[in-house]
């Protein structure tokens, strides 16, 4: 409530900065367009939180609330009890709810995870293996709780951050310790595969996005038909194969009609995509995407251009600045024109804006044209973050702008797109919301306040 009364009916020119900014209706925009599109392909989503660490956008991430189904993945259990009023709120209205811990559970995580799944019904925890030693820590769960934790197989596909090779030895002794028990058996259910495209990062087009979604269900797939063949009391129940990464999972949308243009993958590739869910289906397993970062997306994922706008209409074949919902707001503090080229000084280094790179350009953050007097549409202003420290940020000129730049002055509001919204959003409490949907008159004027989860 302070932060309302503090914040609420303000101009962004009013308030102190640096500071982080989201705009509710691109969110909005985004999170339905994911949506739309799974619903279209029959695959489950499962949208994760670890972008935004907040309630409000978890709410539009899942959809509306007659979706029988809440799922959704943390990266920390902050962030699982952070979301936890809405989990039950959502519980409470007959949808079944289910937590995901998404990186291979930390054995001294346990006690607290069973502490919150405790608190909710019979099956609303999942977690991530990929050795055999991770699940002998696992009993406490079942102590505790009273009811088993669900278990997804972490499999590598090809990023070598987490996960266990589908094709060795030590995935089927992992696969069998889960199904079999053995001696000591731990109470524990068996749900499918999960892995992480995070190489996708790398690609600079849906099609190429596209193709690492159809390698990473194959993969999975086949992993699913190995262990059914290895155990046929199993062969008919149903696995869940999670796959995606924001450029993968997205990639997805371009399969909507109204999607349809340039920038799309061939039709031979979507319908490769399309059969290969099918055969997913005859082995009696069902395809989950997940993904994060897409709600607000950031210059990284401008940069791989895997999904279409969801700006409409659009102001181009495929991502642009209009669908980035997030940016820092900071102010000219100093300016130097004295130098071999004009520069400024800005009061937000990497402690506001991360310090992680984008494959596109060689700058810390794009800064937009709004508060400026750039003519240009495109979303730039001819400036970019240039160098960083921690409290600084030195703006220079951005090479990519041929036209006349914006002039810049002391005290001068701007805001920044920053290269990866995950790391530059984890230096704030909270976001300073605005709504690009509502009259241009109040477009700059923050309408609520959002509140992050923090720490571990």
């Amino acid at each position: 409530m302070e932060l309302h009364e503090a914040f609420v009916g303000k101009k962004l020119h009013d308030i102190s900065v640096p500071a982080a900014v989201v705009d509710r209706a691109v969110v909005r925009r985004n999170c339905l367009q994911m949506l739309q599109a799974c619903d279209a392909l029959d695959v489950d989503f499962r949208p994760h939180v670890k972008t935004h660490k907040t309630i409000e956008v978890a709410r539009l991430q899942v959809g509306e609330p007659w979706r029988h189904a809440v799922q959704v993945v943390v990266s920390t259990m902050a962030e699982a009890e952070h979301l936890f009023p809405y989990l039950i709120e959502c519980q409470d209205r007959g949808q079944r709810v289910n937590v995901l811990y998404g990186l291979p559970i930390p054995p001294s995580t346990v006690r607290r995870l069973a502490d919150f799944g405790q608190r909710l019904s019979p099956g609303s925890v999942t977690i991530l293996v990929d050795h055999q030693n991770q699940l002998q820590h696992l009993k406490l769960f079942e102590e505790i709780t009273g009811y088993p934790l669900c278990v997804f197989v972490k499999v590598d596909t090809g990023y070598h951050r987490a996960g266990v090779s589908p094709g060795s030895a030590e995935f089927s002794n992992l696969v069998a310790r889960i199904l079999d028990g053995g001696e000591d058996s731990i109470p524990i259910k068996f749900g499918g595969l999960y892995s992480h495209a995070g190489h996708s990062y790398g690609g600079s087009s849906a099609s190429q996005a596209m193709s690492l979604l159809i390698e990473e269900i194959e993969s999975l797939r086949k992993a699913s038909e190995t262990i059914k063949s290895l155990h046929p009391k199993i062969a008919h129940q149903q696995f869940i194969l999670s796959v995606g990464a924001t450029p993968t999972a997205t990639s997805v949308q371009n399969l909507m009609e109204w999607n349809a243009g340039p920038q799309a993958p061939a039709v031979k590739q979507t319908d490769a995509l399309k059969n290969c869910i099918h055969q997913v289906t005859v082995n009696h397993d069902r395809v989950e995407l997940h993904a994060g970062v897409y709600p607000f997306l950031d210059m990284q994922q401008l940069a791989t251009q895997a999904s279409p706008s969801a700006s409409k209409p659009s102001t181009g074949p495929g991502l642009s600045f209009s669908d980035v919902a997030f940016t820092i707001l900071t102010e000219v503090a100093s300016l130097y024109s004295e130098r071999d080229k004009p520069e400024a000084l800005i009061a937000a280094g990497s402690f506001a804006l991360g310090r992680e790179p984008c494959k596109s350009y060689s700058g810390w953050g794009i800064v937009s044209n709004w508060g400026t007097d750039s003519t240009v549409t495109i979303g730039r202003s001819g400036w970019q973050v240039g160098r960083i420290s921690q409290e600084h940020g030195i703006l220079t000129h951005d090479p990519s702008m041929h036209e006349a730049i914006a002039d810049l002055s002391i005290g001068q509001r701007l805001r920044i797109f920053p290269n990866h919204a995950c790391v530059a959003g984890a230096a704030f409490d909270y976001y300073l919301v605005v709504d690009s949907d509502l009259p241009e008159i109040r477009h700059d004027e923050i309408i609520d306040v959002w509140v992050r989860c923090r720490g571990w």
